[in-house]
């Protein structure tokens, strides 16, 4: 069975040419079929952009590069395989309910 048409399944935001199907004489039995052009979009409310900027905020805030770089040296100098941590954060693990 052969489908034709200009949605490419795998890839959506990729554009597919379309292929007309031949006859036996190797020339097109149709006409090519145009491109469907996007219309999709999307609006975000006042309330959603404030999310996003506190979000965006605290993520900077609390991964700044210098803080990355300070915790990338402990967790190589192995601070944190200790008895007490490995507690710690199954303890939190628990408590949250991601298990």
């Amino acid at each position: 069975m052969k489908i034709f048409g200009s949605y490419d399944p795998i890839r959506p935001d990729r554009p597919v040419s379309p292929v007309a199907p031949t006859n036996p004489q190797g020339q097109s039995a149709t006409t090519p079929v145009a491109p469907v052009p996007k219309t999709d979009s999307v609006q975000l409310s006042e309330s959603g952009k404030s999310m996003s900027r506190k979000l965006d905020a605290e993520y900077r805030d609390t991964l700044d590069p210098e803080r990355t770089k300070e915790l990338r040296q402990k967790v190589l100098e192995g601070a944190y395989n200790t008895l007490d941590v490995v507690d710690q954060v199954a303890r939190r693990i628990m408590q949250r309910g991601d298990l």
